[in-house]
């Protein structure tokens, strides 16, 4: 199956049809739970209006909306990297009327890397849906002689110390996996943390940066344009938008860094919030997020959509939870 539209129809229609499989037990419970919702449903996103996960969570919002006959509100709680929306969320009444959307940085990263974090993610937090995985791919200056990610390396260790490398912030994935590199290949790379990716990609644009991981949606163009050369995307598969970029397993780079999910988009509830309500969400959330609209939204910007049920969201968190505990420590980072 060579198409790329061909193999992301064929994977959607697995995917839909395997949730179809593990919640087909949904109706014939419900008869026995209360009717669900009995009133306004909101959906916490931990950032502010306009961007992209924003737009995303209320493009799925109207879709749920319409399937559960109830109006859903999508409430911004924007700051603080994302802990004060999911704080908010976790310490909602768990009557099923309160959701969030939620993503590595604030259930796995932000406990390793602040002292105070409004919530416990194991005891606070019941994982509903993951959404989409967000890839990213290694980018270079199309100056940097190299054309794979195996030459890259090689490349650090005979110039070791005199290149840098940019990450959108201390903590992000691309902070994380570069420092893998330079403690496995000896590269002594400068770390140089940004406050966005908007301003680390101006820099890689105009050599002030030799590389950088960034996301799919912001390379793409870039490459499309000449401004930049790709290496390899994490993963454990290409991406249908760039079929012909290898992962890193691949080039023979297989370091649980490289195969795990960098970035997620998921739905979270407070913790105790019904099973019920939540497979229900689950299989809701799904449904809206496979309209032809939204499903497009999600590849557009660069992410694999997943779909899953709430205990496989869970295994996954509870799968890469240790890998960026290790990661975290091994770049360094301290809870600030």
């Amino acid at each position: 199956m060579t198409d790329p539209n061909q193999r992301r129809r064929f994977l959607h229609q697995a995917t839909a049809a395997g949730l179809a499989m593990s919640l087909g037990d949904q109706a014939r419970s419900q008869a026995t739970q209360p009717e669900w919702p009995q009133a306004l449903v909101r959906l916490i996103v931990p950032y502010p209006v306009g961007g992209a996960t924003d737009i995303l969570a209320r493009l799925i919002g109207r879709g749920i909306a319409a399937r559960i006959g109830q109006q859903l509100l999508v409430d911004n709680r924007a700051g603080a990297g994302g802990m004060i929306g999911i704080g908010a969320m976790a310490k909602a009444a768990p009557d099923g009327h309160t959701f969030g959307v939620i993503g590595v940085s604030q259930v796995i990263t932000a406990p390793f890397l602040f002292e105070k974090v409004p919530y416990d993610t194991d005891r606070d937090i019941s994982f509903v849906t993951l959404l989409a995985t967000v890839p990213m791919v290694l980018a270079v200056h199309p100056s940097v002689p190299v054309q794979t990610a195996t030459e890259l390396m090689q490349h650090l260790k005979r110039h070791k110390g005199k290149l840098s490398y940019g990450s959108v912030a201390t903590g992000h994935y691309g902070h994380v996996a570069s420092e893998h590199i330079n403690a496995t290949y000896d590269a002594g790379m400068v770390h140089v943390p940004y406050k966005g990716e908007a301003p680390m990609l101006q820099d890689l644009l105009a050599n002030q940066l030799p590389l950088s991981f960034v996301t799919i949606a912001t390379a793409k163009p870039q490459v499309e344009a000449g401004k930049l050369r790709l290496l390899a995307i994490t993963g454990t598969r290409r991406h249908p938008s760039m079929p012909n970029l290898p992962t890193f397993a691949e080039q023979g780079l297989d370091a649980d860094v490289f195969k795990m999910n960098p970035g997620w988009i998921g739905i979270g509830a407070p913790a105790k919030t019904p099973t019920a309500v939540v497979r229900r969400m689950a299989s809701e959330t799904v449904a809206a997020a496979r309209e032809p609209e939204v499903f497009e939204r999600i590849a557009a910007l660069g992410m694999d959509f997943v779909g899953n049920t709430p205990e496989a969201f869970a295994e996954t968190y509870r799968a890469e939870k240790p890998i960026w505990q290790k990661l975290l420590k091994q770049a360094g980072i301290r809870p600030e």
